[in-house]
């Protein structure tokens, strides 16, 4: 029945907010039509870029539908349901699958010390709610929630849950995508979430990235995935040069601040306000972002 994947250029989709910080529905509605007539390969709301640990389980909920009927499958649509709770994220689970999503992803609790067993319990418990043919991807990020996803944990849900179909690997580190990659038993689609390792994680195994740069400067991360497609590897090399040196001027300025004003730059939402304790950018910020931006259209010949 749930034949969809996560593979290409997924995007993890902000949440727009008005000025007085309450979702606006307006802006995620346009942001999703956006997103689908971008060429991206597939969605991804609720997770770190949607400031889904900063919002209520109501509020969550509401983005997920909003996003779903706009969306109408014309993408695959994979919600990101993990929370600090083992019950909130097994109820978002649920949730998801209710409104129809194709699949989820689930990031392991943050900031309290798990280890292997407690993350496997804490996996267990969510996943053995959903009906068993719908799709789960682990979404590892150690660098914010500190509980690492190791292959040894991923092989073990695989092997317990035919469902689990994947990782989504925050973290700038080749050798740990290898080491994912590397398994007796069935091999996980893995997605990277670092911009600069795109072509380097295509080229080990992996099926794509996981990119909120790339709901901007989507040009560019759906040509890389189109040329590795077609062979093209000396073209996808340049691909991938230009996104690196788009990533490295983005370096230092707040990311999901950023993301929001690139955003309404392009003109798809009206507001680059962001949840506390987010902060709003700073007007030289703001100039070196629009400086970016006004670069690289120049560069893809987008007349803005």
């Amino acid at each position: 029945m749930y034949s969809k994947r996560l593979i290409g250029v997924v995007i993890p989709t902000i949440t727009p907010m008005n000025e007085d910080g309450t979702i606006d529905d307006v802006s995620l509605r346009n942001f999703t039509n956006y997103l689908v007539e971008s060429g991206a390969n597939a969605l991804y709301p609720n997770g770190t870029n949607g400031e889904s640990l900063l919002m209520t389980k109501q509020e969550r909920e509401h983005v997920a539908e909003v996003m779903a009927e706009t969306n109408d499958h014309r993408l695959p649509l994979f919600i990101q349901c993990g929370s600090m709770t083992t019950e909130e994220t097994a109820s978002h689970a649920k949730h998801a699958a209710a409104i129809g999503a194709d699949g989820i992803g689930i990031m392991s609790p943050a900031f309290f010390g798990l280890d292997e067993e407690s993350l496997f319990q804490y996996y267990a418990a969510v996943i053995e709610g959903l009906p068993k043919d719908f799709p789960v991807y682990v979404y590892n990020i150690p660098g914010c929630t500190t509980n690492d996803v190791l292959p040894s944990l991923l092989r073990r849900l695989m092997a317990a849950y035919e469902n689990v179909v994947g990782i989504k690997y925050s973290s700038p580190n080749l050798m740990r995508v290898e080491d994912y990659l590397n398994t007796d038993g069935r091999v996980p689609q893995l997605l990277i979430g670092c911009d600069s390792l795109f072509l380097q994680c295509l080229m080990t195994g992996g099926v794509g990235t996981v990119t909120g740069p790339g709901s901007i400067f989507y040009e560019r991360f759906n040509r890389l995935y189109s040329q590795f497609n077609e062979g093209d590897f000396a073209g996808a090399m340049e691909t991938q040069k230009k996104i690196v040196e788009t990533d490295r001027k983005l370096a230092g300025i707040p990311g999901i601040p950023a993301l929001k004003h690139l955003l309404k730059l392009r003109g798809v939402i009206s507001s680059d306000v962001c949840r506390a304790p987010h902060r709003a950018l700073t007007e030289a910020e703001k100039q070196n972002l629009s400086k970016i931006y006004a670069e690289y259209c120049k560069e893809e010949g987008i007349n803005e």
